[in-house]
């Protein structure tokens, strides 16, 4: 079955008033080759009307073989001869390729999406070759010589602080031994240029002057903004310091806007801020870490009335996406100014600085944190303020206790999902996590000895909630035993709001009618509209689910 529309990897060709000329194949075929792959469809009108493919390209071979010597380098790709609705239609699967791609003529081209979310072709100038080569982790921009630097574009006292910082995360580490010279190679802080020892990109983003980043690396800047309302409180310029000042900086700046509030119960005595620190500190981290130094932008700190937007330009690196962040191994686009932050203890050594952002994120009974908005182009992380859920926190810091060690952020994410849906299985646990059953598995059954978590039922029909235990503790008994005999009555439920309500629901009807999170809420629609009950209507205020 055919796609129902465009996309960035989806692109239809008409051929019902002339056959597709050779240079369209072409260009279309470049294009996805060097943004994300994808599939060109001939016959088919821009509306998914399939029209039909002419009889000039319905030799799959010879198309194969004409785009295989009309590229360079020389592209393999996958045609065939479809039938739909009784029509033919050829579909040309290309490869996101490792490599930049160009026509036979010379033109290179790449795709994006227009405000309307259309797909178009446009050219991808040579200063965009950086850009796209880092993000497929095939050049390492932070360990090239910084363009037009010199030694003494790097700050003594800048490196003084990196040498304390190095100190403090492993004393014993030989780096401190070395004089300034040796240092700054060891740590590839200073590279081979092309007149002999300069500054990498890395050097002058960690230890740089601020005159020199300006200069050699301008997009190196970070802008901090709050807004109450509409109202500005805090708008800052984009402003450039070396990573060693400018992480203290933005948790400078952050550090009046995140208010802490108190959480006490028999020996538990805990403070939670609105924003983790810890999950902050590695967002901030990452952002700088691993954002794309050869395209213009700032990374932008942004805190408002819902929570604290994080982004930075650059979007996912190749093999990693929102869906996957949890699972994946460990890459970065600058592998070299990686290795330096993770020496001086700024970032997580083992790369997994994501799972802090999740446990801090989740530990005191916050949501999810949320990549949704990024694109191609852009990361973007939304942290919702914490609402404190004292009993979740007092269970947590109790079991913490009892094990002697923190709760894997696997098991936090069982509890943050049953905490929310009240009963779930693995199989929705996985949906709603994206996390690979063999680890919610493992948590489940290690919660479950712990006694935190109880199984409903058995085989494919069993199902996990919170155990009594942890009801009774909270005062919530009644609780427990409405819970013990739900199945399926949430679905029930809003489909019969919907029924009385002109057919139609919203997130906030669901919010309200089930005493549910907003992102609970939205999950639990976004699953019915996959399963074919509801139908997604509008954007921003006008936005309902219809039922189908």
């Amino acid at each position: 079955m055919l796609p129902t529309k465009e996309s960035l990897t989806v692109e239809f060709k008409s051929e019902r008033q002339r056959p597709q000329t050779d240079d369209e194949i072409v260009d279309n075929v470049v294009a996805m080759a060097n943004t994300e792959g994808g599939t060109l469809y001939l016959g088919v009108e821009d509306d998914g009307m399939v029209t039909g493919v002419c009889d000039r390209h319905r030799n799959v071979n010879g198309l194969a073989a004409f785009i295989f010597n009309k590229t360079v380098p020389q592209l393999s790709v996958r045609v065939t001869l479809l039938s739909e609705s009784g029509k033919p239609v050829v579909g040309i699967e290309v490869d996101s390729s490792q490599q930049i791609v160009s026509t036979s003529q010379g033109k290179t081209l790449q795709r994006r999406l227009k405000a309307d979310g259309t797909p178009e072709v446009v050219p991808m100038f040579p200063a965009q070759f950086i850009s796209r080569l880092s993000q497929q982790r095939s050049y390492d921009y932070s360990a090239q010589p910084a363009p037009g630097s010199t030694l003494s574009d790097l700050d003594p006292s800048a490196r003084d602080r990196l040498r304390e910082s190095i100190r403090t995360a492993n004393a014993g580490s030989s780096l401190l031994a070395f004089d300034d010279e040796d240092f700054d190679r060891a740590l590839e802080l200073v590279v081979d240029g092309p007149g002999g020892p300069q500054p990498s990109v890395a050097g002058l983003l960690v230890i740089g002057t601020e005159r020199a980043l300006k200069r050699s690396v301008p997009s190196a800047s970070a802008v901090f903004q709050v807004m109450k309302g509409t109202s500005p409180k805090v708008n800052t310029d984009p402003f450039f310091m070396p990573l060693v000042d400018m992480l203290p900086r933005i948790g400078a700046l952050m550090e009046p806007w995140n208010p802490d509030h108190e959480v006490m119960s028999g020996l538990v005595h805990v403070n939670l801020p609105d924003f983790d620190h810890q999950a902050f500190r590695e967002a901030a981290v990452n952002a700088f870490c691993h954002r794309d130094y050869a395209r213009m932008g700032s990374v932008r700190f942004l805190v408002d009335d819902d929570g604290l937007t994080i982004s930075n330009p650059g979007g996912f690196i190749e093999g990693l996406s929102e869906n996957n962040l949890l699972t994946a191994q460990p890459r970065s686009r600058n592998p070299q100014l990686a290795s330096i932050l993770k020496t001086a203890g700024y970032a997580e050594r083992t790369g997994r600085g994501v799972d802090k952002i999740y446990a801090g994120s989740l530990a005191s009974g916050g949501a999810f944190p949320d990549y949704s908005q990024s694109t191609a182009s852009e990361v973007v992380l939304f942290l919702r303020r914490v609402v404190p859920d004292e009993a979740f926190v007092v269970m947590i810091a109790n079991e913490e206790a009892r094990r002697g060690a923190p709760l894997s952020v696997w098991s936090l994410i069982v509890l943050s999902l049953l905490r929310e849906h009240r009963r779930l299985s693995v199989a929705q646990m996985r949906e709603f996590s994206r996390v690979e059953s063999r680890r919610l598995v493992g948590a489940v059954e290690s919660l479950v000895e712990s006694g935190l978590v109880e199984a409903c039922g058995s085989g494919v029909a069993r199902d996990y909630m919170l155990s009594a235990r942890v009801y009774k503790r909270d005062d919530k008994l009644p609780a427990y035993a409405r819970q013990k005999g739900l199945d399926g009555r949430r679905e029930n439920l809003v489909t019969e709001f919907a029924l009385n309500n002109g057919g139609a629901a919203t997130t906030s009807d669901v919010m309200k009618l089930l005493d549910l999170s907003y992102i609970s809420a939205y999950r639990l629609m976004k699953r019915l509209e996959g399963e074919g009950v509801f139908r997604h209507e509008g954007s921003g205020p006008s936005s309902r689910y219809a039922l189908v």
